[in-house]
Formats: C-alpha cells, structure tokens, sequence
C-alpha cells in the first residue's frame, strides 16, 4: 500500500499540525485548566483542522473550494489526483475529521 502520492503526506501533517496549534495557543492564552471545564472545545480545534484540510486539499489537486452536489461527492472520491493519502485524494480526509468533531462535541457536551 502507498502511504501518499505527491504531497499527500500535507493532509496529515495539516489536520494534526492545525488540531495541535489549537489546543496549544488555547492553553497558552487560558490555562491548563480550559479544556477540563470544556471539553467540547476539542470538538471546535477539529471542526477547524477539517476545514482547513479541505481548503489545502482543494488547492494542492487543483480542484474548486465549494463542496459538490450530492450527486457529485462519488466524482470527489474517485477522480485521480495528483495528491493523494491513503489512495484518497487530500481534502477526502476532512470527512473523518468532521465526524471525529461530532464525536468530541457530543462526548464534550455529554461530561
């Protein structure tokens, strides 16, 4: 299996790299103490690194911003890009990190 193609090793290293930033600037600027009393701000840092996934991803393979009709999302899995990670193309990636956000939002809100 072919980890990346081209510069797909950036969709990682951007939603890893913007989630971290997130937490870090946060805990500089309020304390450690920010996400104990709300957790569902993680669920904030990743909204944030799927969106910006999305930007670059779009931007690196050439492709428009604007998310597709729904009758085109099966064109966005499949078209081969010059970047790819994991044999999906970079700004496919931010799907997972949206639902990873859902999931810390409810589980924040829940504790």
């Amino acid at each position: 299996m072919i980890w990346w193609t081209g510069r797909g090793f950036m969709g990682l290293l951007t939603l890893i790299g913007v989630f971290g930033v997130f937490g870090a600037v946060l805990t500089a600027a309020f304390g450690e103490q920010l996400f104990e009393r709300a957790p569902w701000l993680w669920a904030v840092g990743a909204a944030i690194a799927a969106v910006v996934n999305w930007i670059v991803g779009s931007k690196l393979n050439r492709r428009p911003i604007k998310l597709p009709p729904p009758r085109l999302w099966k064109f966005r899995f499949t078209y081969r890009p010059p970047n790819r990670l994991m044999s999906l193309p970079l700004e496919v990636w931010s799907a997972p990190m949206m639902v990873f956000a859902i999931f810390l939002l409810v589980r924040g809100l829940l504790l």
